[in-house]
């Protein structure tokens, strides 16, 4: 899952970063992008993650996706 990825990004990071949405969607097996767009979207309505204010294709893990994923709650 896409969040899954960003948060083991952050963690070898070592802060919150923003990452390629369309790297980590292709390091997860989907090459479409609108595939990568789609579930991306759904990630963000659903708070887990949060696009760049100035590059929509750069993303990052939100707090609320971070403490889920730590309580296994995604």
């Amino acid at each position: 899952m896409m969040s899954n990825e960003l948060f083991d990004k952050t963690t070898h990071e070592g802060e919150i970063s923003y990452f390629n949405k369309y790297e980590i969607g292709k390091e997860l097996g989907l090459l479409d992008t609108a595939e990568i767009d789609r579930v991306v979207n759904i990630l963000v309505g659903d708070g887990f993650i949060a696009n760049n204010e100035v590059t929509d294709s750069k993303i990052r893990i939100t707090e609320e996706g971070k403490n889920r994923l730590e309580n296994n709650q995604i």
